[in-house]
């Protein structure tokens, strides 16, 4: 690991004005009710270690890593791991401006599933909903394992089944009002592939992890129409892209989802909306040490 966050790497993209805005209201809209409790989670199962070589994956605009670095001491370094360009700069410029994590901090990009670390490097690994979220969580999962040093202690948060699942009682519903098997059935399967605690633990203990452990906590996301849940950016830079692809394409997809917002005014009238979020922190240590 180096030591300073330093400037861009050669390699890093320069983000475009859609990723600035992603990363903008990730910060304002997305991590007060839902990373940021998930990062709370993360930070209780913590054990900060004097001289702590720390890695984060997945450090979105860096509000956890800087988090980190007042939480781990002096001599500690971390090197937190980003994919988006757009949250990477913004992670940079916070880190830069805050007098815990400058000059201990050092910023790479590239994917969970592919960190740009040595073997055993790592005395902690923490991931704030990023190896749940990759496109391979296993693979995400072997990687956390692999930069862990023996002794070394893994935390991982993670959306499990069950959240969203206001949404996706209504959404169902509809599908089968209309009559749409093929998006049913998709439905179906990825209701399936949702994980749960067991899944997640798998996951770290195929990656040669050991006392794995599974904390579970729920809350509620409030919304006061449809409307807004709709177009509430936790939802738009969250999973619609997929729900938009089990309703379908073009008019049909338009259809559902129209059906869907009236169903749910309609169910919820005089109400709020709620959605519920079934959040999990997985910790794990590495054998040895």
């Amino acid at each position: 690991m180096t030591a300073g966050a330093g400037g861009p790497p050669p390699a890093a993209r320069r983000p475009s004005d859609k990723q600035e805005r992603r990363a903008r209201l990730y910060d304002a809209e997305v991590w007060p009710v839902y990373a940021g409790r998930f990062a709370t989670m993360a930070l209780r199962a913590l054990v900060p270690r004097p001289g702590a070589r720390v890695v984060e994956v997945g450090c979105a605009t860096g509000l956890l890593t800087v988090e980190l670095a007042g939480r781990f001491d002096p001599a500690s370094r971390i090197t937190a791991v980003e994919e988006d360009a757009g949250d990477l700069a913004h992670a940079r410029a916070r880190v830069e401006a805050d007098l815990r994590a400058a000059g201990r901090v050092a910023l790479e990009q590239a994917a969970p599933a592919s960190l740009p670390l040595p073997a055993e490097s790592a005395d902690v690994a923490i991931s704030n909903l990023a190896v749940a979220d990759a496109a391979d969580p296993g693979a995400a999962a072997r990687e956390l394992g692999r930069v862990l040093a023996p002794g070394g202690q893994a935390v991982v948060t993670a959306a499990l089944r069950g959240t969203w699942s206001e949404f996706l009682d209504v959404f169902g519903d509809v599908l089968r009002e209309q009559e749409r098997r093929d998006s049913l059935a998709t439905l179906e399967r990825y209701l399936g592939s949702l994980p749960d605690g067991d899944t997640i633990a798998h996951w770290l203990e195929a990656a040669g992890l050991r006392e794995v452990e599974v904390v579970l906590e729920r809350w509620e996301v409030l919304f006061k129409t449809a409307r807004e849940f709709f177009f509430s950016p936790l939802v738009e830079l969250g999973p619609l892209s997929r729900w938009k692809e089990i309703a379908g394409r073009g008019d049909e997809m338009q259809d559902i989802f129209f059906f869907t917002k009236e169903a749910i005014d309609a169910y919820f009238a005089g109400m709020v909306f709620p959605i519920t979020v079934v959040g999990a922190t997985v910790m794990g240590r590495k054998p040895g040490g």
